[in-house]
């Protein structure tokens, strides 16, 4: 290697034992960054507040700042190697990665799998956290939750135990690829002086095409949703954030800061950026795209300030209680999910639940580090057949416990279940047939092909599929065929008004070009309508005739209270849209059904676990549906307000149909109606089936 690429020794964050310092400075002359280890503090601090429901919409970005921190370590870490023995001894460096990494893992998945034995559902949950289990032990969880569990903010997603393995499974993927590449790099800059700058082409060439494809990806257009390689899990979308890092770390002697003025105004708006990422992103967001900028960069600038040691950003993340969290951090992130998700079954009606299981998962996570990280990070096994031993030992345990609880949840633990519980497992067949959260698939989407009387569309947002069983069973006694498909948090609209997903615009144009192209005798559009609550969730306003029938409807009914502006507003912008639909629908000749909200129990006990299963929850049996009235009123009134600007449209309250007596019933003939507090279970949806029909064949008259 040449001498000027030939880099001075950088800092080997979070891969030696905490040294102590100076509180205030990074340490310069040992092998740490300290400000760096503080930046791990402030990542892992990110990402526990958003999953305890602190008010921190874009704390998942922490997961961000600790994919630029390895690409810096990492990179800097095999240059310093390269440099002092011109090779890269891969081994070795897997041997370290493995002992730094693994065992940790190993105990908080074998914990998870063991108290999941007891808190989980053997009717599905325990199924998907045991299948999640063997794909972190094989470094792929992010493919098998991409699969199992849905996207990250997903409500499938948040049950699982292991959702946060997610990130370390493409740390290790970029662990295994991006050695090899600066390798390359090395071994051709070493060929020919000409050749020098090869290493950083490779850096960038990875981040171009990477932070590309995460771009293409967030506009929905480039792949379905259903591609997790384009998507959130992606390590080709999240590549680039690691090579930013790397990038940071190959430029070290170009990029080091001598002015001290320079060095603040860098810390200061690298700050400014990661604070504001906690708010400008959230969940809605297209992520990652552009707006990961945001955080990458914030993390950048933040290491590049560290370059001076006197700014006050870099001295504040080197104190003394920031590098001890940071160094805590890994441990931190592995145990605070399971924790919370734990936290949540037990407790599920306390909202401090999760925050307090946040907390005390620093318990586990300071005792891992401890006694378990510390110690396997520091040793040396002396054979080989040593070390495979020590592989067998760490790895073979969460997995034989993974395939206990799979083989017990298959056999339902050999006990005999409640009807109810048995009812708010069964699948509703628009998700056992892949037709939810899915590209749009009506070949294998369509129930009763080739009925004689007509056909039937069922579309929108998770009620679609909620709803579906009902439906189809409606459509069967019509004679007609059903083709269902379902976006979660996304309305059967022209307008995104969720703004929940980069897939919907794509999703909604899809469908109702199917809708127009194929002209079925009735789309019946199934929408939470009430969960687009957001006045400022996209799309345009209005008009005055549109707000004031649903000021009119709204202010109608008294058990509503005061309609605020924001109600009225967010009640006109999914009007819009949902006219737009109807109205487009109506013009072709197509028949539609509205069906409104569901009524919805404040509470819902639905617990299938062993634990519950000896220990149950006394629930009550029925529920007023007042409340929930009222508070569905103003998208309820939109809703009947586009229905009669549209002539031959039927408006379907589902509200006699499930509760006949004036009050709701929970459990109808020992089976449960409710999944949760928004949806019902497939035996619910049937309790439809009869004034569905009739709704339907009414609109396929119109037709």
């Amino acid at each position: 290697m040449s001498k000027d690429l030939a880099p001075p020794p950088l800092a080997d964050v979070g891969h030696s034992p905490a040294s102590p310092a100076a509180p205030g400075a990074p340490s310069r002359g040992g092998r740490r960054r300290l400000d760096v280890q503080g930046l791990r503090a402030v990542a892992v601090l990110m990402v526990v507040a958003f999953h305890a429901g602190l008010p921190v919409p874009g704390g998942f970005v922490g997961v961000d700042v600790f994919f630029v921190i390895s690409g810096f370590v990492i990179a800097a870490m095999l240059q310093r190697e390269w440099a002092g023995t011109g090779r890269i001894r891969f081994a070795a460096f897997y041997i370290r990665r493995f002992k730094r990494l693994t065992p940790a893992l190993a105990v908080m998945v074998s914990f998870t799998m063991l108290m999941s034995v007891l808190l989980l559902s053997p009717f599905g949950a325990q199924q998907v956290a045991g299948q999640t289990a063997i794909g972190t032990m094989f470094l792929s969880a992010n493919a098998v939750i991409a699969r199992v569990s849905g996207g990250y903010f997903d409500v499938a997603a948040g049950a699982n135990p292991l959702l946060n393995t997610w990130s370390l499974s493409v740390e290790e993927q970029f662990y295994i690829a991006f050695p090899l590449i600066l390798a390359v790099g090395w071994l051709l800059a070493r060929r020919s002086v000409r050749l020098k700058s090869v290493p950083y082409v490779f850096v960038a060439v990875v981040a171009v095409i990477s932070f590309g494809l995460a771009v293409l990806g967030s506009t929905g257009y480039l792949a379905p949703r259903g591609d997790w390689l384009i998507h959130f899990y992606s390590p080709l979308t999240r590549a680039w954030e690691f090579a930013v890092g790397a990038a940071l770390a190959l430029a070290a002697t170009r990029l080091t800061l001598t002015s001290r003025s320079a060095a603040l105004a860098l810390g200061g708006l690298g700050a400014v950026l990661l604070g504001a990422s906690l708010w400008l992103i959230t969940g809605a967001t297209a992520f990652p795209g552009p707006w990961t900028l945001l955080p990458v960069a914030g993390a950048a600038l933040v290491i590049l300030a560290g370059t001076q040691d006197a700014n006050p950003v870099t001295r504040a993340l080197a104190t003394r209680p920031m590098v001890r969290i940071g160094d805590w951090s890994y441990s931190i992130y592995l145990w605070h999910w399971p924790l919370i998700v734990f936290a949540a079954l037990l407790w599920p009606h306390n909202p401090l639940a999760p925050a307090l299981a946040a907390l005390l998962s620093f318990a586990p996570a300071i005792a891992s580090y401890v006694w378990v990280e510390q110690p396997i990070r520091a040793l040396v096994p002396r054979s080989r057949p040593r070390f495979a031993a020590l592989v067998v030992v760490t790895v073979v345990p969460p997995l034989a416990l993974a395939g206990v609880l799979g083989m017990g949840a298959r056999a339902q633990w050999w006990m005999d279940w409640p009807a109810t519980a048995k009812a708010v497992a069964a699948d509703h067949l628009a998700m056992s047939h892949g037709c939810t959260d899915q590209p749009f698939n009506p070949v294998l989407c369509t129930w009763d092909k080739g009925a004689p009387h007509g056909k039937v569309l069922l579309a929108g947002d998770s009620q679609a599929y909620a709803a579906a069983d009902g439906v189809i069973a409606a459509d069967t006694r019509l004679g007609m065929s059903t083709t269902v498909t379902s976006q979660s948090r996304c309305p059967l609209s022209t307008v995104d008004t969720a703004k929940a997903s980069y897939a919907c615009p794509g999703w909604q144009k899809q469908v109702l070009d199917y809708a127009l192209s194929t002209r079925p005798d009735v789309v019946v559009i199934a929408n939470r309508s009430s969960g687009y609550a957001r006045p400022d969730s996209g799309g345009g306003p209005a008009g005055d005739a549109t707000q004031a029938a649903v000021a009119s409807a709204t202010g109608s009914g008294g058990a509503a209270g005061t309609v605020s502006a924001a109600d009225v507003a967010s009640a006109s912008l999914y009007a819009s849209g949902l006219n737009n639909v109807v109205r487009t629908l109506r013009l072709a000749g197509v028949g539609v059904v509205v069906l409104q909200g569901i009524p919805e129990p404040a509470r819902v006990e639905n617990d299938t676990s062993i634990l519950r299963r000896f220990f149950p929850i006394a629930t009550p049996g029925t529920f007023d549906p007042a409340a929930s009235i009222a508070s569905h009123l103003p998208w309820a009134g939109a809703e009947a307000a586009v229905v009669t600007a549209n002539r031959g449209t039927v408006l379907y309250n589902p509200v006699p149909a499930l509760c006949p007596s004036g009050t709701c019933p929970l459990v109808e003939k020992g089976v449960s109606v409710y999944l949760d507090t928004d949806h019902l279970t497939r035996e619910g949806s049937l309790l439809l089936t009869t004034s569905l029909g009739v709704a339907i064949k009414k609109a396929a008259a119109a037709h």
